[in-house]
């Protein structure tokens, strides 16, 4: 019985269009390896920990439709520099399917 609720579960998420944890994670960590890098940092590989907190639709200027887009919170743990402690962050992106896959904005990340 748990696994048939399990399963509705990931069939209703996946229909819905918000962006799965692991698409979350994976454009999430492309992005943050990238700024990283941009800032002289090039240690940074991947997270300790990534969980998706929830997705709403986007809330797009004057009312337009949101295209498929959607603004996610998520809360990401790595090691920022070798040495240094684990640092945790909550997170807002906002992904949009395209017709090349799923994009990300990040729209701010907060240390906790």
């Amino acid at each position: 019985m748990r696994s048939a609720i399990l399963l509705a579960t990931l069939l209703l998420a996946a229909c819905s269009g918000e962006p799965s944890e692991g698409d979350m994670r994976k454009l999430v960590e492309a992005h943050t390896r990238r700024t990283l890098e941009r800032q002289g940092n090039a240690g940074f590989r991947a997270f300790d920990e990534f969980r998706k907190q929830g997705c709403v639709d986007a809330k797009l200027k004057g009312g337009q439709d949101n295209g498929g887009q959607y603004d996610c919170y998520y809360a990401a743990t790595f090691v920022p520099q070798p040495g240094q402690p684990p640092l945790t962050v909550n997170g807002k992106g906002r992904f949009r399917r395209t017709d090349k896959g799923m994009t990300f904005e990040d729209l701010g990340a907060q240390p906790r």
